[in-house]
C-alpha cells in the first residue's frame, strides 16, 4: 500500500533485491501460518509446477516457493542478495536446472559459481540431473493436457527442440495430470 492507503502492483522485475521482495511478501506472515522454508526456483514458470510436487508430499503449506527472476540471477556474482535473504530465514533452498545437454556434461560456470555461494552462505542447493524442470514431465501427463500427438522430452531434450512443444506456463498443469510415483 502506498501513503494514501491504496495497493500497487509492480512488475516483479522492478523488484530491486530478493530480500525486498521476500519481505514485500510478509514471510514473518507466513512463519505463523506454518510455513517454515523458503524454496528458490529458476523461474517464475516454476513456482506452480513445483508447488504441484510439494502438495503431493502435504508439503505445500510449509513452503513458500519463489523465483529467482530466470538465468540473470544464477551466476557466482550474487552473493549480497543471497546473504540477505538468509537473514530473513536460515531455512532456504534453490532448486536450479542444469542446463546440461548430456548426462556427462559439466555444469557451466555460472551454474556452477551459484551452487558454491550458496554453499558458502550454508544455503541447500539442489541442481536437476536431467536438463530442466520439464524435463521431468511424464509422457501420460503431457498426452492427458496436450493431447495424443504430444510426448514427453528426453532426459536433456529443450523444449524449444521438440516437435510439438508447449508452453512454459502450461508445465504446471501437466505436473497437476501426474502422479506422485
Amino acid at each position: 500500500k502506498n501513503d494514501s492507503g491504496a495497493s500497487e502492483i509492480h512488475a516483479y522485475e522492478e523488484t530491486p533485491s530478493l530480500a525486498e521482495f521476500l519481505g514485500e511478501l510478509n514471510f514473518s506472515g507466513y512463519k505463523e501460518l506454518g510455513f517454515n522454508r523458503v524454496l528458490l526456483v529458476e523461474g517464475s514458470t516454476e513456482i506452480k509446477l513445483v508447488q504441484q510436487f510439494l502438495r503431493w508430499h502435504g508439503k505445500d503449506h510449509e513452503i513458500v516457493v519463489m523465483s529467482l527472476g530466470g538465468a540473470d540471477m544464477i551466476n557466482g556474482g550474487r552473493e549480497a542478495e543471497l546473504a540477505e535473504l538468509t537473514r530473513m530465514s536460515g531455512n532456504i533452498v534453490a532448486l536450479i536446472d542444469s542446463e546440461k545437454s548430456a548426462a556427462d556434461d559439466a555444469l557451466a560456470s555460472e551454474r556452477q559459481q551459484f551452487q558454491e555461494t550458496c554453499k558458502k552462505l550454508e544455503m541447500k542447493c539442489h541442481v536437476l540431473e536431467r536438463r530442466a524442470i520439464e524435463n521431468y514431465l511424464t509422457d501420460e501427463a503431457i498426452k492427458k493436457i496436450k493431447g495424443p500427438k504430444y510426448q514427453a522430452l528426453g532426459h536433456f531434450q529443450l523444449l524449444k527442440e521438440s516437435s510439438m512443444s508447449w508452453a512454459k506456463h502450461e508445465n504446471w498443469k501437466i505436473a497437476r495430470a501426474m502422479k506422485p510415483e
